[in-house]
């Protein structure tokens, strides 16, 4: 425990250096009315609070994300990352520490043996071109609470997205039509001795390649003010691996 303790302490303090050199520090709040996440439902069916705060300088950013459901049934979400961003913004590498506390009062954040309840995952995105407002991205989880193999060993789940994002002048509006795979996890553990047989599901409720995140996704800015506009925006969502649907809409304020 005093050395996960002192760890984080230097982490703290690596990130106080940081911020002392010029760079940008924001903070966020967001307001979503069902918390999905890659064709996932993580927060039940109730709205979810989910806070940011990011740093970035020169290309690096090191950040802090919730999920805050206003249901106590739910597992709640606290992410850290740290990315960079390279070669004219055009790509950003990125590694996150996700965590989902059942319960903060018997949580222990600090835990990262074999029993953990943190996952980290690394990816590499494709930000786009000016004039080619496609987005790609693929992550793994390399370490935590994967899902598992016959074997009972993490199989690294694999996630695969692939975005077209135009901004129409027209109708002063953002559109996204996006499409994301489950590249592996999950099986159908077939019993010798009975004809039944057991879906062992994957990270993202798949059983080997799958389609879980289908949908299109529309962002317009509600003018409050002269200075002040609110974001307002709406995504229906398809997963057809797990034959359901979401339609949601979020907003939020930006510092």
């Amino acid at each position: 425990m005093r050395k996960q303790v002192f760890i984080t302490a230097i982490i703290i303090l690596s990130a106080l250096n940081i911020i002392k050199a010029q760079g940008n520090f924001n903070i966020s709040t967001d307001i979503q009315s069902r918390y999905i996440w890659r064709g996932q439902a993580l927060g039940g069916n109730t709205p979810s609070i989910q806070p940011s705060m990011k740093y970035n300088i020169k290309g690096f950013e090191l950040g802090a994300w919730g999920a805050f459901s206003t249901s106590q049934l739910t597992t709640q979400e606290l992410d850290v990352y740290l990315s960079y961003t390279f070669l004219d913004n055009m790509f950003t590498a990125i590694i996150i520490d996700y965590s989902f506390p059942k319960d903060f009062t018997q949580f222990d954040y600090f835990d990262y043996g074999k029993n953990t309840t943190h996952v980290l995952e690394a990816g590499i995105v494709f930000n786009g071109l000016k004039n080619l407002p496609i987005n790609a991205s693929i992550y793994t989880n390399f370490y935590g609470a994967d899902s598992k193999d016959i074997n009972n060993d993490n199989v690294m789940s694999t996630y695969l997205e692939v975005s077209y994002n135009p901004f129409i002048e027209k109708i002063n509006t953002s559109l996204s039509v996006f499409s994301g795979f489950a590249l592996n996890g999950g099986y159908t553990n077939t019993n010798p001795i009975s004809s039944l047989n057991n879906n062992i599901y994957g990270y993202y409720g798949n059983i080997g390649f799958a389609c879980v995140n289908l949908g299109l996704g529309a962002t317009k800015n509600l003018k409050i003010t002269e200075s002040f506009s609110l974001p307002i925006s709406t995504k229906l969502i398809f997963n057809p691996e797990a034959k359901k649907a979401f339609f949601t809409v979020s907003t939020g304020i930006k510092i």
